[in-house]
């Protein structure tokens, strides 16, 4: 699975625009930057890759798409999108909005996805979560009317055009979405990082539960939930040949002057020897967080049906990791064949791309 184009019309900064992935010959690339200064649009480009890849699952629910009572969801704030994605030699469509901007193919064959009233339903529901209380201090928070919307999300409307060219990719999603994911699984998914998001947790007084990942479409890295450290003990004690192999791989390729050497299971702790002695995961710098978590998230999730999302990927990053992550990404990609999508604002990362590779979003 390969993107190849997006399509927006008034989604905020964006009044008409279309964010091309192809090279020269029209063909998908395979590592791809979106450069531009803060405020360029960047986060809202990946933010509607993520929300549009969506619209493949069949059994897509309310649960599945992010509510934030601080932030309208993307799709809310979007007249018109259309995702391209390249797979197996035809193209699959992702529409949000009216028909009448479709942009359709000459060159392949084409089915097409349109959710014409998921914006307005999550709208309508955006306004319900807003206007909830909390109902205790972790501000969780308890929405009146949820079947209603659940009902009104299950009925919405949505237009199915060539349906028959990917029957039987649909038919695999219905079967797995939702199961237990292989370790080579294959099917496509996005695997997002966002910029704010990067930290190793301090577990010593949680429980470890089992990593036991499930398959979806659309999966975000979040550090309580996906946490390195807390991934690394579970593997030393289910996984040991994967450990092994994982731990071999970081400390010949990501870490610097530094090794990760054991796991000290009754601590719940990542032993790092340093020149100076040891010391747990969690004293590692921010920089040397955000390479290490982005390193190993990449190693365990690159396929060859995945797109991988890296929201400023220089973030926390001295030039010398910036220069390492790009050398990383690169390898990842060529070993599994995944899409990488990166943004920055750093000409150091700007500088390990080819320039067709790079989409400008400062000048548009």
């Amino acid at each position: 699975m390969k993107l190849l184009r997006l399509y927006i019309i008034k989604s905020g900064i964006f009044q008409k625009t279309v964010i091309d992935f192809t090279d020269k010959s029209g063909k998908p690339q395979d590592l791809i930057c979106l450069a531009g200064v803060n405020g360029a649009g960047k986060t809202s480009i990946m933010e509607l890759i993520t929300n549009l890849m969506w619209f493949l699952n069949p059994k897509l629910t309310l649960e599945n798409i992010a509510i934030d009572r601080l932030k309208p969801n993307i799709l809310t704030r979007t007249e018109f999108a259309q995702l391209d994605i390249f797979y197996e030699g035809k193209i699959l469509s992702l529409v949000l909005g009216d028909e009448s901007h479709i942009q359709k193919s000459s060159e392949y064959e084409q089915m097409l996805i349109i959710e014409k009233q998921i914006a307005s339903i999550l709208k309508e529901f955006e306004e319900v979560v807003k206007s909830s209380i909390p109902h205790n201090k972790k501000d969780q928070i308890t929405i009146k009317g949820t079947e209603y919307f659940e009902k009104k999300f299950f009925n919405r409307n949505i237009t199915q055009i060539n349906n028959q060219l990917f029957a039987e990719l649909f038919q695999e999603l219905e079967k797995n979405i939702g199961q237990k994911m292989s370790k080579n699984n294959s099917l496509p998914f996005v695997y997002y990082f966002d910029a704010d998001d990067r930290k190793i947790q301090d577990i010593r007084y949680r429980s470890i539960p089992e990593d036991n990942p499930i398959y979806e479409l659309v999966q975000r890295y979040h550090s309580e939930d996906n946490d390195i450290k807390k991934l690394l003990v579970y593997y030393d004690y289910a996984y040991t040949q994967e450990f092994e192999k994982l731990k071999e791989w970081v400390n010949a390729k990501v870490l610097d002057n530094k090794r990760i050497t054991r796991i000290d299971r009754t601590q719940f702790k990542v032993v790092i020897q340093t020149d100076n002695g040891e010391h747990g995961m969690e004293l590692l710098s921010s920089g040397e967080e955000s390479l290490l978590i982005m390193a190993i998230q990449l190693y365990l999730n690159a396929s060859p049906n995945s797109v991988i999302l890296i929201d400023e990927v220089d973030q926390s990053l001295h030039p010398q990791y910036q220069e390492k992550m790009m050398q990383l990404v690169k390898k990842i990609q060529q070993q599994t064949n995944c899409q990488i999508i990166v943004s920055s604002h750093s000409e150091f990362i700007w500088h390990e791309f080819d320039e067709q590779a790079i989409i400008d979003l400062t000048r548009r």
